[in-house]
């Protein structure tokens, strides 16, 4: 809690602090979306906030940063000429009164799973204050600062980024103690134009590390590795298959509904169950585990705790449908590193394996190369049946690749029909659905539509 928003707000510039003085919880952007206690931030964009002030102050609002005053307001009133910069400042100024460990994730794929992970491991050992969803831009990153309550015993930040520049912004905002990097792939090229160029702006975070804090170093990704030579902190390392690593996979044992393995953790062996699936999955626990060592707090109780995470809707989560059939909902989004990773999973299921796939965003000029890049790994993976949505130039061009069984369909309902229609000639068979494809292309209406269809045929 912020005992004084007045005296924080006063220290802006070029501000005005109009109202009694009150005691704020956090702040927020949705007047829908924001809890009793809070600041309302007015952005202005394609709509106007303060059109919603009345609405954030019937929510639980206590205060308004506005860009001009409002008359009739029965609450205080920061008045700034940039709302956006200005919460931005306000929690600069807060961020320096947090004194427990701040610890920071970012990377091209994987980071808000490892950061729920790690959270589900830090609840062992205290009150963990972190990131909500995405929340990982210039917006999320304060509001999640703000809210942090000074009682909390570990500060857990999401950061993120699609253009150059946004993840060194956010760095000075969140100040990590303990900061890494998932992995560095092709996400966002469209605006940082090339892998290197991802590595310097996830980097960033790396480079902003405090003086005492520690670095967490994927040795199995070429490009951090080398990057982490430069780095002035200590570092802890983690790997699928390097055993000089810190932490490192000692060994799996098979399961289709769950992970079960063993990592080495300083050369001693602690076995772990996850109710996920995913060999990604198991690289994300290892970064998580990373922060955890690094912390240096007890390792089996934390992945004790981690058996109770469960993953987000839409995050490489498993659904059974019945008897024969199961369901990957990986619907969240699509990175190029993200999609092979879930490939490269159903090829493993011992079954009839169908991939619905929509196309991939931001990869600009290099969509056309990774789109035939995929097609040619779902040829090489033995995929039984492929149905191909989105952007028709590039789907095509991966469906040349992937093989005369891949299917493009321009609309969802009929990809819909002629996937029902192969489930049904196989229904004896043990199979596993994987459902992935970009934001953009909302593949979660498949998922309704195969969890409906499935809920009806029970009845």
């Amino acid at each position: 809690m912020i005992k004084s928003l007045k005296s924080l707000a006063l220290q802006l510039n070029d501000s005005q602090y109009i109202g009694q003085d009150v005691a704020i919880t956090g702040a927020h952007i949705n007047s829908k979306e924001i809890s009793q206690g809070q600041l309302f931030v007015a952005l202005q964009g394609e709509r106007d906030g303060h059109d919603f002030i009345e609405h954030s102050i019937q929510n639980g609002a206590v205060a308004a940063l506005v860009t001009q005053q409002q008359a009739d307001l029965n609450v205080p009133q920061i008045i700034v000429k940039d709302t956006r910069k200005a919460l931005f400042d306000l929690a600069l100024l807060y961020r320096k009164t947090l004194n427990m460990p701040v610890l920071s994730i970012t990377g091209s794929c994987g980071k808000t799973t490892t950061k729920e992970m790690l959270v589900s491991m830090l609840k062992a050992f205290g009150k963990v204050h972190y990131s909500h969803g995405n929340f990982n831009n210039d917006l999320g990153v304060p509001m999640t600062v703000l809210s942090a309550p000074q009682d909390a015993d570990f500060v857990v930040i999401e950061a993120g980024t699609n253009a150059p520049g946004e993840i060194p912004h956010l760095t000075q905002l969140i100040k990590p103690d303990y900061a890494g990097i998932t992995n560095v792939s092709a996400s966002h090229l469209e605006k940082l134009k090339s892998l290197d160029g991802v590595m310097i702006e996830k980097g960033a975070l790396l480079q902003g590390i405090q003086p005492q804090g520690k670095a967490i170093i994927n040795l199995d990704d070429p490009r951090i590795n080398a990057f982490a030579k430069a780095l002035a902190v200590d570092q802890v390392t983690f790997s699928m298959n390097n055993t000089a690593a810190d932490i490192y996979l000692y060994a799996q044992q098979e399961s289709i509904t769950a992970l079960s393995f063993t990592v080495s953790v300083a050369k001693k062996c602690y076995e772990a169950q996850l109710n996920v699936i995913g060999q990604h999955n198991i690289q994300n626990t290892l970064t998580a585990l990373s922060f955890i060592y690094a912390l240096q707090l007890d390792i089996q109780s934390s992945l004790n705790a981690l058996a109770n995470y469960q993953p987000y809707k839409g995050r490489f989560s498993l659904v059974t449908l019945n008897d024969y059939v199961t369901l990957v909902d990986d619907t969240y989004n699509a990175s190029v590193q993200s999609v092979k990773a879930a490939i490269n999973d159903l090829a493993t299921f011992k079954g009839d394996k169908y991939l619905v796939l929509s196309n991939m965003g931001e990869l600009g000029e290099h969509a056309e190369h990774y789109h035939q890049e995929v097609g040619r790994l779902i040829k090489q993976s033995s995929i039984d049946y492929v149905y191909l949505y989105g952007n028709k130039a590039w789907m095509t061009l991966l469906a040349k690749e992937a093989g005369d069984h891949a299917r493009y369909f321009e609309h969802k309902n009929a990809l819909i029909e002629a996937l029902q229609a192969d489930l049904n000639k196989n229904q004896s068979t043990f199979s596993r659905i994987l459902v992935k494809g970009s934001r953009a292309n909302q593949m979660e209406d498949v998922v309704g539509a195969l969890k409906k269809y499935y809920k009806e045929a029970a009845l």
